[in-house]
């Protein structure tokens, strides 16, 4: 035993300083990174009132005091947001902030090929909005877009005009409503029901107020405040419904699962989330720094609390799971996508 005690201290030794030392690099790794004096954020929407913003504008309030940085979100839109960074130094001053359109609009086919996920970094995913939403007038005669379906088969003279941005959340979540109304009234009932494409939640609001739609794609957190009591009639509106797969805490309003619609005989859910995007070829020590500053914000009882003022949640996703999470969940929608009638098919 006493020959083979100072063995087994030199191997103690070695596995203490092999240990310290991996520690020492991992968080070399981001203590080293260069971030930029300041940061450029471009979101995909080009409206700062909508859900896109204001889940940007939060995170990088936060952000930008772990990174020791300074960080301006840019409301440039989907286009000009890609085309940003794709010509974005590799040093981080430039990253976008986006959410599921960012595949969807591939899908689609709205948004070029050349920006699809594989082509950039894929950075954490941040937050959810679980409000997905569909609203109407506050006078409309129905409550649900269930029941909107169920008045469409009880009225065969009457239409129904729902404005979403075409190739994206709107659109997906437009797709699982009409697929469900198509299999369950056939198209009778469907062939009636009409899109028109628009932009910014502030231009579908707009919509619903000049009697150009009927029904809305919205968000708890853009448009609650057009649902209260005080609200003026002419602009007042009620919710039909959320995509999520649960209600939101503190708001009643039913889920497309809680109202019967389902694709294929599944129930249509789909979940908002919020992620970022980095040039491909980003500084490593950057991508990480930026991602342990996420998983710290997230974690932020002030953060949380801002969020949940407009009924947004963290739910963060470590950058090295985010790039094959966000692949699986476009497979998921690519079914209905391909069955569904195009924006133009569906447009007087």
């Amino acid at each position: 035993m006493k020959k083979l005690l100072p063995f087994l201290m030199v191997i103690m030794l070695a596995v203490v300083l092999a240990a310290c030392n991996q520690s020492a690099n991992s968080s070399d790794d981001s203590s080293e990174a260069e971030i930029p004096d300041r940061i450029r954020v471009v979101i995909g929407s080009s409206s700062t009132g909508g859900d896109t913003y204001q889940n940007s504008s939060a995170a990088s309030r936060y952000l930008e005091k772990v990174l020791g940085t300074n960080m301006k979100v840019d409301a440039v839109g989907a286009v000009k947001a890609f085309t940003a960074l794709d010509k974005a130094d590799t040093d981080g001053s430039t990253i976008m902030f986006f959410h599921d359109m960012a595949y969807l609009g591939v899908e689609y086919g709205s948004i070029s090929e050349k920006y699809a996920l594989e082509n950039w970094k894929v950075g954490p995913v941040v937050s959810t909005n679980p409000g997905n939403a569909f609203l109407t007038s506050a006078d409309a005669p129905y409550n649900t877009m269930a029941e909107s379906a169920e008045w469409l088969k009880n009225n065969p003279d009457e239409t129904v005009t729902v404005a979403i941005e075409a190739g994206g959340v709107s659109e997906i979540s437009f797709d699982g409503y009409y697929l469900w109304v198509k299999e369950k009234y056939g198209t009778e009932v469907s062939d009636r029901i009409k899109v028109y494409p628009t932009g910014s939640q502030e231009d579908k609001n707009q919509a619903l107020w000049d009697g150009n739609a009927d029904i809305i794609n919205g968000s708890i957190g853009g448009n609650f405040e057009y649902t209260k009591d005080d609200v003026d009639s002419k602009i007042k509106m009620k919710f039909l419904g959320i995509t999520a797969g649960k209600r939101v805490e503190g708001y009643e309003i039913p889920t497309f699962a809680e109202q019967g619609i389902k694709v294929n005989g599944k129930d249509f859910v789909f979940d908002k989330q919020f992620f970022i995007l980095l040039p491909k070829d980003i500084d490593p020590k950057f991508a990480k720094a930026l991602d342990e500053a996420v998983a710290q914000v997230v974690e932020n009882p002030d953060y949380i609390k801002d969020l949940a003022k407009n009924a947004y949640i963290p739910s963060y996703t470590p950058a090295e799971e985010a790039d094959d999470y966000l692949l699986e969940k476009r497979s998921t929608f690519q079914n209905i996508i391909n069955n569904a009638p195009t924006v133009d098919e569906l447009t007087d």
